[in-house]
């Protein structure tokens, strides 16, 4: 949700300080503007990518409120309860927990588990999957890096053609200013909508497509653990390791402490 929250945030700033400089704000509303930018913008997206990719890209953008993630913590409890399951009544009987799998890829692996796949050839298959899948969720992400790119380079077109308009009223010197002004907006949609939109928005879902495919490896390491028949306490334990490393990489680096310096100094002194 605080996702969500920032996307509209810069958009506000902007209009706060339009206010604060005493600048009306029905002066930077223009339907002209906004068709040329925008759906230009979609438009050359759209003969790059093709129809598919704004979908999702659009649908994307609710990974903001709810990304893909999985719950790491629950899942390694579930793959140890799978394996005792396994080792105390054979992999078939993993086919009784398949509907309660709500992720399709992890029911994809266990099914692959349920049908004695070998573990090589497991780890195969869900390497496939999984690298077809993330190609998958990258598209929202490069369509809007890809729009946030057009769009300034748009807004300055529409900037132009609204000159041109102005150059051809010349007789009008009393309309000149605002004509100018309305003419400018374009590049202010263009600019604005690639650095407050499109391109935070394109990074922000390629970072979320990245999380998700590094819970896929952590679901691929239980499955295969899973696939060689392990105790439970050793898929637990193997699994601990990836998720206690992922708490590491989220938190932010502290800076080396400068205790001690002056004293080290001294010594050497």
């Amino acid at each position: 949700m605080m996702n969500m929250v920032s996307l509209f945030f810069g958009i506000l700033v902007i209009l706060g300080g339009a206010l604060s400089d005493h600048v009306p704000l029905s002066s930077l509303f223009n339907l002209t503007a906004f068709i040329i930018v925008i759906c230009g913008s979609a438009s050359a997206g759209i003969l790059q990518f093709g129809f598919g990719p704004p979908v999702a890209a659009l649908r994307g953008v609710i990974w903001l409120m709810k990304p893909p993630r999985v719950d790491l913590a629950d899942y390694i409890t579930r793959v140890a309860e799978w394996s005792s399951l396994a080792r105390g009544q054979g992999t078939l009987a993993l086919e009784r927990v398949l509907d309660e799998v709500e992720d399709p890829f992890q029911r994809q692996g266990l099914q692959l588990i349920v049908d004695n796949t070998p573990p090589e050839d497991l780890a195969l298959m869900l390497g496939i999957i999984s690298e077809t899948t993330s190609r998958e969720q990258e598209h929202p992400a490069e369509f809007w890096e890809a729009v946030g790119g057009y769009s300034p380079t748009i807004g300055v077109l529409g900037a132009v053609m609204g000159l041109i308009h102005v150059m051809m009223r010349l007789d009008h010197p009393e309309e000149l200013g605002e004509g100018i002004a309305t003419a400018f907006i374009a590049t202010v949609y263009g600019v604005g909508f690639a650095n407050l939109v499109a391109l935070p928005l394109g990074m922000r879902l390629k970072s979320i497509a990245r999380a998700a495919e590094r819970d896929r490896q952590v679901v691929i390491q239980g499955l295969l653990l899973l696939a060689e028949g392990k105790p439970r306490i050793v898929i637990r334990q193997t699994l601990q390791i990836y998720l206690e490393g992922e708490e590491e990489e989220a938190q932010p680096q502290k800076a080396p402490s400068s205790q001690g310096e002056p004293a080290a100094a001294t010594q050497a002194a």
